[in-house]
């Protein structure tokens, strides 16, 4: 089937350097036999895209920024340079699966009155995210989405148009709005609209080009015949307080822009503060129980040195105050960010502070270091312990995968193995590659043959995943479904880098 449209691919990447490869190494695959091109801007990331990375790909057309531009005004400069009928604008954190262009252009063509087009969007796991089409905002979805009415009744027209949940994931409709992890609009509509208005800087674009596409008398359509996989939030992690607040903000700049609320903006403005706290809330919700094991650290140290030596509840609480709030500022109370002597080299200076602190006034002892340096171990040990038993209850439950690593001849794997072959959520025993004799040295060690010993390997070992390692150039080695599903092996894409505490594992199948 050849494409009836000629498309150019947009991606504006910031800090995703990990994930740019496999998402335009997809790209290009989904792209042959299209009369097409693709335009990455490299906007102003703090971790640049390396030059072996932009050499490994050079059919794309490369635009740097020295500033981040945010999203919509990188677009419209990739735009500039654009020269094809249809514009797709993809996320760099995204993978595509091979027909998404051609059929998302096919059914375009099928609908002359297609203002922008968007597909389905599924995590990394398979399942869908909801925010692939969805209503436009107004106060009474967004508090019935805040408040939990939309998770509630999620099949209610009322209360979850928010997300349209009460509509088929597989059934193609004509919706407010489609995402813009995966949005294609036609060029000339977008010339007619002036591209994305860049008063919005991260979020709020999408939802303001599809109303304005509304507004031109055109339609914006859900199309499920093809979907992508896309890995929320790759590129705001380094930003995560700045990124909330400009959502937030975009929220505040659609509705001053549009008018379509009926009411003042310092009550729309009131509402979406109030979401925001909310949305602050439900975030570190998850995690106060790491707070309070930590403050209930610093109580037991606290009694335990009350019985040699008397200590205030002033003095305890001072303790359980740099105890915790120095985590709290890493995020580690948001998601993991610290773990054995890199949380002892952060905890010890704050109880050295909290002593001098303590010292001058609230008067205490300088014998107060002892609670002190007892908490900081404390705190570490009872995470330690619990990722312990995390462990071995993964392994004696029998709900550890055993996975093997396919590469190995080019990048060093070792960042995927460490002393106890232990990494958060794999358990990668070694790899195997077609052409064990160009393994290097440095990866030599974690070698468990070639793909020729793979039946061998899985009887020996267990393993029942292979991980197709993506390395940092895009690359990664073929192998033989057929002889995969025959040995009872689910194959995976495993999407990373050196610094892999940031990663992703795609199931393969949903490639063929």
């Amino acid at each position: 089937m050849t494409a009836p449209y000629s498309c150019s691919v947009i991606i504006v990447a910031y800090n995703s350097r990990d994930y740019i490869p496999a998402c335009l190494a997809s790209v290009s695959d989904a792209l042959k036999n299209i009369d097409s091109e693709i335009i990455v801007v490299d906007n102003g990331s703090p971790i640049p895209i390396l030059p072996e990375q932009k050499n490994a790909f050079p059919h794309v057309k490369w635009i740097d920024s020295a500033e981040n531009l945010g999203f919509g005004k990188g677009c419209n400069l990739a735009a500039k340079s654009a020269t094809k009928e249809v514009l797709f604008f993809v996320n760099p954190d995204t993978v595509v699966s091979r027909g998404t262009f051609e059929r998302t252009l096919s059914y375009m063509a099928s609908k002359p009155d297609a203002g922008a087009v968007g597909c389905k969007i599924l995590n990394g796991d398979g399942t869908l995210q909801w925010a692939c089409r969805r209503s436009f905002p107004s106060p009474f979805a967004a508090i019935c989405k805040t408040i939990g009415l939309s998770a509630l009744f999620p099949k209610s027209k009322i209360f979850a148009s928010y997300n349209m949940t009460y509509l088929d994931p597989d059934e193609e409709t004509a919706v407010d709005a489609v995402s813009g992890s995966f949005l294609g609009v036609k060029r000339e509509t977008f010339d007619k609209l002036h591209g994305f208005d860049e008063d919005f800087f991260m979020y709020g674009e999408d939802l303001d080009i599809c109303l304005r596409i509304k507004k031109l008398g055109f339609n914006n359509y859900y199309y499920p015949g093809t979907s992508i996989l896309h890995f929320k939030g790759q590129s705001s992690k380094t930003r995560r307080f700045r990124t909330f607040v400009e959502f937030y903000m975009a929220m505040l700049i659609f509705a001053k822009k549009h008018h379509n609320y009926h009411l003042p903006t310092f009550i729309i403005a009131i509402g979406i503060f109030f979401a925001a706290i909310v949305g602050v809330f439900s975030r570190l919700v998850p995690q106060w129980w790491k707070m309070l094991v930590d403050i209930l650290v610093a109580v037991l140290c606290g009694a335990v040195y009350s019985c040699f030596a008397p200590i205030s509840l002033h003095q305890v609480a001072a303790l359980a105050l740099f105890t915790w709030m120095p985590m709290a500022i890493a995020g580690d109370y948001v998601s993991p960010r610290l773990e054995g002597f890199r949380l002892f080299k952060f905890l010890l200076p704050a109880a050295a502070v909290s002593l001098v602190a303590e010292i001058f006034a609230l008067r205490a002892d300088w014998t107060l270091i002892y609670p002190a340096i007892a908490i900081a171990f404390g705190c570490v040990f009872w995470r330690r312990l619990l990722f312990w038993l995390g462990y071995f209850y993964q392994i004696f439950s029998g709900k550890a995968k055993r996975s093997i690593l396919l590469g190995g001849t080019t990048d060093s794997i070792a960042c995927w193995f460490d002393r106890y072959h232990l990494k958060p959520g794999l358990n990668i025993l070694g790899c195997v590659t077609n052409h064990p004799e160009c393994v290097t040295e440095e990866n030599r060690e974690h070698l468990l043959g070639g793909m020729e010993q793979l039946a061998a390997i899985c009887k020996r070992t267990g393993s029942r995943e292979l991980l197709v390692l993506s390395d940092a150039n895009g690359f990664r080695e073929q192998f033989d479904a057929a002889q995969i599903k025959s040995l009872g092996l689910c194959p995976k894409l495993l999407i990373g880098a050196d610094n892999n505490t940031n990663y992703a594992v795609v199931d393969l199948n949903y490639f063929y």
